[in-house]
C-alpha cells in the first residue's frame, strides 16, 4: 500500500485489508469500526468521511462508526470493494496531512488483526482558500440593579462572507460563526462551563429588555477548467454554533448558534417586557465546470429566549421567536454536485432546567431566583412565541458520461450525480426537557400565542447521472412539556404550518426523492390550568408535502412520510425526553383544566409522484409511496366545573402516483 493516499481519490479495499491484516486474500469481507473518539475516524473529525461503493445500491455510502449494521465490504483488486475519502472544507485549513483511524476491523476469514491502525492521507493543495470566523454578542455577563425603571435595548447584526475561485485547481471557502446573541447571562469560554455566577437584571419599577439578532453568513467557492482533462473541486462550508475556531481568544462557547436572551435572571418591581428574537441567515454555494461541487450549511441550536427566569410584580409580556433562513446550492458541469443543509433545533422559548438541590424547586442555570416558576407574573402573563424556518437546498449536474478520478470503472453515471439533503432537526415554540417542564405562573390571566412555520424546498437535477433529493424535519411542534398555571382565565392560540417540496429529476440515470415531516403538532404534551375557568383554546396544524421523482431513461422512486396533530399528547419522532421526559417518574401527563372552548383543526396533505419514460434491463422500476397520519385531539385529559365545547376538524388528503412510459401526469 502507498505510504499515503490522496484525499478524495478512489482506492481499493485490497489495500486497506493489507494494512489491517498484513495479507490480502481476495474474496474475503471486511467490517470496519472507526474510532468513536474521532467521530468518523478522522483527526480532527470535521475533516472528512470514509465512503464505500455499495454494490447493491450502486451508491457511495458512509462507513459509519460503531454501526453494527454496516454491510461487509468485499475485498478484492477488481473494483469490487471501492473506497474513497471525502474531505470537508475544514480539511483544507490544515497545514499538514491528516489521518483516518480504524479502531477495529473484523474479517470473515481471519481474527488476528493489527488494530488500531491509521491511514495517512495527503491533502492536495488548492488554488484558493478563504476562511473567516467570528461571533457577535450584545450584552455578556452584565449585572444591572436599578431602583426605578430599567430599559435594555440590544440589536445585533452579524455579517460574514468568504469566497474562493480557482482555475484548473481546487477552491475552498469556510465561514465559521460561533455565537450570535443579544443578551447572555452566565458565560462560558473555550468550552469551559465557567463560574456559577448570578447574573441578574433587577429593576425597582418597570423592566424592558429587547434583544433582536440577525445574521447573514455566506461561503462561495467556484472552479473553472481550461481543458476537459482538468479536474478541480469546489468546496464551501458555512457553519454557525457548531464549534470554536482553533486557538480562539475570548470566544464564547457556542451553546446556541443564535439566541435573543440566554441564561438570565430578571426581576421587575412593576411590569416586565422581555423580547428575544433571532434570524440566522446562512448561505453556501459552489460551482465547478469539471470536478465535484460540495456545499454544506450547518447550524446548531437557535433560540429566542432560553434558560431564563423572569419575575414581575405586575404584568409580564414575553416574546421568544427563533428563525433560520438557510440556502445551500451546488452546481457541477461534468463531475458531481453534493449539497447538504443541517439544523439541530429551533426553539422559541425553552428551558433545560434541573431541580435545585437546596430548595427542591426548579431552577435554571444561574443561581437566580430563590424559588417558584422560571416565569412569574403578579398580574397577567402574555406569551408570544414560535419559530420561522426557511430551507432551500439544491444540487444540479450536467454530467459528461466519462469516468473521473474518484469514480470506479463503469461507474461514471454514479459519479455524475446530484445529491441534495436537508436534515432539519426539531422546531418548537415552547419546549423543555427539564423535570417539571417549562413552568409559567400568573396571578391573573395567561394568554399564549404560538406561531410555528417551516417551508422546506429540496431539489436535485441531473442530465447524465443520478439525482437524489432527501428532506427531513423531525418536528414542528407548538408546545412540548410546558406548564401554564393561570390565576384567572386566558387563551391559547397555536398554529403549526409545515410546507415541504422535494423533487429529483434526471434524463440518463435514476432519480430518488424522499420527504419526511413528523410531529407537526400545534399543541404537544403540556399542562394548562385556567383557575378562573372560561379558557379558550384554538389549535391549527397544517402539513402539506409534495415529493416528485422523474427519470427519462432510469428508475424513479418517490416516498413521503408525515404526521400531523392538532392537540396531541404523544410524539412520533423518537425523542425519548419528549415521550418520557422524567425517567423513572412516568410519562408526562397532558392536561387542560378550566377551558370553556377547545377547537382543533388538523390538515395533512401529501402527494408522491414517480414517473419514468423508459429503461433497460437494469432500470425498470417506478415506485411511489405516501404514509401519512392526521390526529385532531389525542391523549389529553380535559376537566372543568362549568360547560365545555370541544371541536375537532380533521382532514387527510393522500396521493401516491407511479407512472411508467411518460413523465407527464
Amino acid at each position: 500500500m502507498a505510504s499515503s493516499i490522496p484525499i478524495g481519490a478512489r482506492f481499493d479495499s485490497y489495500d486497506l485489508y493489507d494494512l489491517t491484516l498484513g495479507t490480502s486474500p481476495a474474496g474475503a469481507s471486511i467490517y470496519l469500526d472507526l474510532d468513536p473518539q474521532v467521530n468518523r475516524g478522522f483527526t480532527p473529525p470535521e475533516n472528512g468521511v470514509l465512503q464505500w461503493l455499495n454494490p447493491v445500491s450502486q451508491l457511495w455510502e458512509n462507513v459509519d462508526p460503531n454501526n453494527g449494521t454496516q454491510p461487509a465490504i468485499k475485498v478484492g483488486d477488481d473494483g469490487a470493494g471501492d473506497l474513497r475519502f471525502i474531505p470537508t472544507a475544514e480539511a483544507a485549513r490544515l497545514s499538514s496531512d491528516i489521518e483516518l483511524t480504524i479502531a477495529n476491523a473484523l474479517v470473515s476469514t481471519e481474527s488476528d488483526l493489527r488494530c488500531p491502525v491509521t491511514v495517512p492521507l495527503t491533502i492536495n493543495d488548492g488554488a484558493a482558500f478563504s476562511y473567516a470566523s467570528g461571533q457577535a454578542i450584545g450584552v455578556n455577563a452584565v449585572n444591572l440593579d436599578v431602583g426605578a425603571n430599567l430599559a435594555v435595548q440590544v440589536p445585533v447584526l452579524g455579517a460574514m462572507g468568504v469566497a474562493s475561485s480557482g482555475v484548473s485547481d481546487n477552491a475552498v471557502a469556510l465561514a465559521e460563526g460561533t455565537s450570535f446573541g443579544g443578551v447572555l447571562g452566565n458565560p462560558s469560554f473555550h468550552g469551559d462551563p465557567g463560574p456559577d455566577l448570578d447574573i441578574t437584571f433587577r429593576s425597582g419599577a418597570d423592566l424592558s429588555v429587547l434583544a433582536d439578532v440577525k445574521t447573514k453568513i455566506t461561503a462561495d467557492a467556484s472552479t473553472s477548467a481550461d481543458s476537459a482533462s482538468d479536474y478541480a473541486d469546489a468546496d464551501a462550508h458555512t457553519r454557525v454554533g457548531i464549534k470554536l475556531p482553533p486557538d480562539a481568544a475570548g470566544y464564547v462557547n457556542p451553546v446556541q448558534g443564535g439566541f435573543g436572551v440566554l441564561n438570565m435572571d430578571m426581576v421587575a418591581g412593576g411590569d416586565a417586557t422581555v423580547r428575544g428574537t433571532t434570524d440566522i441567515g446562512a448561505q453556501t454555494t459552489t460551482d465547478s465546470t469539471s470536478g465535484r461541487a460540495r456545499s454544506i450549511t450547518e447550524v446548531g441550536a437557535v433560540a429566542g429566549v432560553g434558560d431564563t427566569a423572569i419575575e414581575a410584580a405586575a404584568d409580564l409580556s414575553l416574546t421568544g421567536i427563533a428563525g433560520a433562513n438557510l440556502r445551500t446550492d451546488a452546481r457541477s458541469a461534468m463531475g458531481s454536485a453534493e449539497s447538504m443543509t443541517s439544523l439541530e433545533s429551533l426553539r422559541g422559548v425553552f428551558s433545560d432546567a434541573t431541580v435545585n438541590g437546596t430548595t427542591g424547586v426548579p431552577a435554571l442555570n444561574n443561581a437566580g431566583l430563590d424559588g417558584g416558576s422560571p416565569y412569574q407574573a403578579g398580574a397577567d402573563l402574555s406569551i408570544a412565541t414560535g419559530v420561522n424556518l426557511v430551507a432551500h437546498t439544491s444540487a444540479s449536474v450536467v454530467g459528461d458520461g466519462v469516468g473521473d478520478a474518484f469514480e470506479s470503472p463503469g461507474q461514471y453515471q454514479q459519479g455524475d450525480s446530484a445529491t441534495a439533503i436537508a436534515d432539519l432537526g426539531n422546531a418548537f415554540g415552547l419546549a423543555s426537557n427539564a423535570e417539571g417542564g417549562l413552568l409559567m405562573e400568573a396571578d391573573g390571566r395567561i394568554d399564549l400565542a404560538i406561531t410555528s412555520k417551516a417551508a422546506i424546498l429540496t431539489e436535485a437535477e441531473a442530465i447524465t447521472g443520478h439525482a437524489t433529493a432527501i428532506s427531513e424535519i423531525l418536528s414542528n411542534n407548538g408546545a412540548v412539556n410546558a406548564v401554564l398555571d393561570a390565576g384567572d382565565s386566558g387563551s391559547i392560540k397555536a398554529s403549526s404550518t409545515t410546507l415541504f417540496e422535494t423533487t429529483a429529476n434526471t434524463i440518463v440515470g435514476d432519480s430518488l426523492a424522499s420527504g419526511t415531516a413528523l410531529d407537526t403538532v400545534a399543541i404537544g404534551a403540556s399542562m394548562f390550568d385556567f383557575t378562573g375557568l372560561g379558557g379558550i383554546v384554538d389549535a391549527n396544524a397544517l402539513t402539506s408535502g409534495k415529493v416528485k421523482a422523474v427519470s427519462t431513461k432510469g428508475e424513479a422512486s418517490a416516498s413521503l412520510n408525515s404526521s400531523t396533530g392538532g392537540i396531541q399528547a404523544s410524539t412520533s419522532n423518537g425523542a425519548s425526553w419528549l415521550d418520557d421526559p422524567f425517567p423513572g417518574a412516568g410519562s408526562f401527563e397532558a392536561t387542560m383544566n378550566g377551558a370553556e372552548r377547545i377547537a382543533a383543526i388538523t390538515t395533512n396533505q401529501g402527494f408522491a409522484l414517480a414517473a419514468a419514460v423508459a429503461g433497460d434491463g437494469a432500470h425498470n422500476g417506478v415506485t411511489a409511496s405516501a404514509i401519512q397520519s392526521a390526529l385532531g385531539v389525542d391523549g389529553y385529559t380535559f376537566s372543568t366545573s362549568e360547560s365545555m365545547h370541544l371541536t375537532s376538524d380533521t382532514s387527510l388528503d393522500s396521493t401516491a402516483h407511479a407512472v411508467f412510459g411518460t413523465t407527464s401526469v
